[in-house]
This record gives C-alpha cells, sequence and structure tokens, in this order.
C-alpha cells in the first residue's frame, strides 16, 4: 500500500513528533512518500530510501490547500494522510486526516475572529473530505462532536500517541551531571517543556513557584522556547523575584531532552487546553513524578499516574507541588503509577492502528 503523508512539519513542536514516530514506526506496513519542506529534505535521512518529494507551499496558507493535492495526486497513491487539519481540496484517492486538538476554533482568548472562522471552516471541510479522522484523545473526539455536530462516532478514531524509547533509559551519574553541568541545574529542578504559547498557562507556574515557601532551594527550567526571549512573562520573573531561580534550557535534542526529565525532580504541565499532553507522560517514562491542569486531554492521559491541580489557582499548584516534593514515599508511588499508566502508550500501537484505518479507507 503506498500512502503519501504530508510531512511538512516534521520539525515542528508536537505535530512533528507525530510526523516523525508514525513514519518511523509504520516500517513495512506501507510505503510512505513524503511531502516535504524544501529545507527539511536533506535533513530527514532516518527513514533511509523513502521516497520524499518536495513541496514549497508555506504553511497555513491558500497555496498547501491546492498544491499538495496536486502533488499528492501525481504519486497515484492509494491514500493520503493529513497529520494536521489543513486537508487539501481536489485528492483522487481516499483521505484520512488527523485532528489533534481544535485551540483555533475553541481558543477565543487567543486567536483573533478571522483566524478562528478561517480554522472551523478548514476543520470542517476536512471532517467532511476525509474517509476517516484521527484524533490523539476521546477529549479532542467529543470536542470536534460538539463544536462540528458530528454525530458519526465510527467515523472518528481515537488512537493514542506513543513515547519515544528514549525516555525509557537510564542514565549514567556522569551523564547526569554533564548535562547538569551544561546547563547551570546547581540545584534539584522543577521542569516545565513546550512552547510559551498564552494558553500554556505558563505565568500560573512561575506564580506558584515564587509561592513556594522552599522555592529557593528548587530551580524552575524551562526546556523549548526562551523564557527570556518572551517578555511578558520574563517581567513576571523579574516582578515575582525569582530570577535566580530560572533555568534555560532551551531547544534541545530528544536525547537532551529525556537526560533533562531523569534529572527532574518534578515535571508540570499547567495549560489550559490540550489535545494529549506530551510533557507528563514523557517524564513517567523518565521515572519523574508529573503534575498536570485538570483542563483539556490532560486528565485522560494521566490516569492515576499523576495529580491533576486546578489550572486556575496559584495556590492550587503551588500545594500540589509542595506536596510532592516534600513527601519522598508519595514520589515513589508517582513513580511506579506512572511507569504503569504509560504501558498504554505505544508508537507501535500508534502506527498499527493507523496502518488498519488505512487498510479501512482504501
Amino acid at each position: 500500500m503506498r500512502v503519501v503523508l504530508d510531512a511538512r512539519k516534521y520539525f515542528d513542536f508536537g505535530i512533528g513528533t507525530y510526523i516523525q514516530n508514525l513514519a518511523e514506526h509504520m516500517g513495512s506496513r506501507a510505503e510512505l512518500l513524503l511531502l516535504v519542506a524544501p529545507n527539511d529534505a536533506q535533513h530527514i535521512d532516518k527513514l533511509g530510501p523513502t521516497q520524499k518529494i518536495i513541496n514549497s507551499s508555506g504553511k497555513y496558507s491558500i497555496r498547501e490547500l491546492h498544491s499538495i493535492a496536486t502533488d499528492a495526486n501525481r504519486l497515484k497513491a492509494d491514500v493520503f494522510h493529513a497529520p494536521h487539519y489543513t486537508t487539501p481540496f481536489g485528492l483522487k484517492m481516499p483521505c484520512i486526516t488527523t485532528i489533534h486538538d481544535i485551540l483555533h476554533v475553541r481558543g477565543i482568548k487567543y486567536y483573533s475572529i478571522p483566524q478562528r472562522l478561517y480554522a472551523r471552516a478548514i476543520i470542517a471541510h476536512a471532517c467532511a473530505a476525509s474517509k476517516a479522522v484521527i484524533v490523539d484523545s476521546e477529549f479532542t473526539k467529543h470536542e470536534l462532536m460538539d463544536v462540528f455536530n458530528l454525530n458519526d462516532e465510527e467515523h472518528i478514531h481515537v488512537v493514542h500517541l506513543g513515547i519515544s524509547a528514549n525516555y525509557y533509559k537510564k542514565y549514567s551519574v556522569q551523564a547526569v551531571k554533564s548535562f547538569r553541568d551544561k546547563y547551570e541545574l546547581v540545584k534539584p529542578t522543577i521542569l516545565y517543556t513546550g512552547s510559551l504559547k498564552p494558553h500554556k498557562n505558563v505565568g500560573l507556574l512561575v506564580s506558584a513557584f515564587a509561592n513556594m515557601k522552599n522555592h529557593s532551594e528548587f530551580q524552575l527550567a524551562f526546556s523549548g522556547e526562551s523564557i527570556k526571549g518572551h517578555e511578558k512573562l520574563w517581567d513576571l520573573i523579574k516582578k515575582e523575584g525569582i530570577s535566580g531561580d530560572i533555568a534555560e534550557i532551551g531547544q534541545i535534542s530528544r536525547s537532551d531532552l529525556a537526560i533533562a526529565y531523569h534529572t527532574a525532580s518534578l515535571v508540570v504541565l499547567p495549560s489550559l487546553y490540550e489535545g494529549f499532553g506530551f510533557s507528563v507522560l514523557e517524564a513517567m517514562a523518565s521515572g519523574t513524578p508529573a503534575i498536570g491542569a485538570r483542563a483539556g486531554s490532560i486528565p485522560e492521559v494521566m490516569g492515576d499516574g499523576g495529580i491533576l491541580f486546578d489550572p486556575n489557582s496559584v495556590e492550587d499548584l503551588t500545594s500540589a507541588m509542595e506536596k510532592v516534593l516534600n513527601d519522598t514515599s508519595l514520589q515513589n508511588r508517582l513513580v511506579h503509577q506512572g511507569l504503569k499508566n504509560v504501558e498504554r502508550f505505544s508508537w507501535n500501537k500508534c502506527a498499527e492502528q493507523t496502518f488498519q484505518i488505512y487498510k479501512e479507507v482504501q
């Protein structure tokens, strides 16, 4: 079976992780033909002989909605897979679309009216044009059904994402020391990984950390976007008087990120909206306690492997952090339950379930 996969977001946060792992774990199940961005082609080398076709259309452009279909139709494949809701018009083969979340529709505070209207129209088209829609969680499935009045549950398939194998690795004392020295992690760390977009609610974490009675015994570490490059958040950090307790790890490789999780005392996901929630699961796989906001898909993916808090309450998050950091027996219990919880999530399982959907729509 030949499957065209739109891989132009191969190196993006979130969706890029999905594309990389789906392509890597699909294996011999299907022949993948990747549509890639011009600057990415030479860097996508892990898949060996997998065919890569360059498409220069800008992401979220009008042009992509037509040029992707033109390129895909030339390849005469059996199935087209859009890993994001920008499903092209004019495909001459069955289409599957993965919709990770509908924040662009739900996020009234974060996007303009034209942006939300555009997203609503494009997602509605994706649902109508696709023979099957894949979502990462039951939460996103019900969001789609509610907002877009979809009644056909069999049309929407929940396929949980996986956890990369490197997060399960054990690291030597020297590897951990080298990492901590490199990023000047001189105290136990509370780790946040990901973007600093408004819905990620990082300001709550900053204020909750400052509110901890013993915060000076820890560092609040950020991996992903630069916290110092985010003026509003950095001003809040200075206002709270904790700039000396901040560690800037920045954007790092997946292997270094695994060590970051391994060295952390606690991982926090304060987001107000998630379609999945990688960081809490990656922390659990690394044997690190995780706490997450009682919002979006986070309770679904965390199961009983972590502790939930109110994403609108500084006090509740402060209490949750102090509760975990000050109780060794609770930490051990969360590590045990977290490792049990992540057994539910596998990239190989994700690839197999996705392949079965390919076969259904072919």
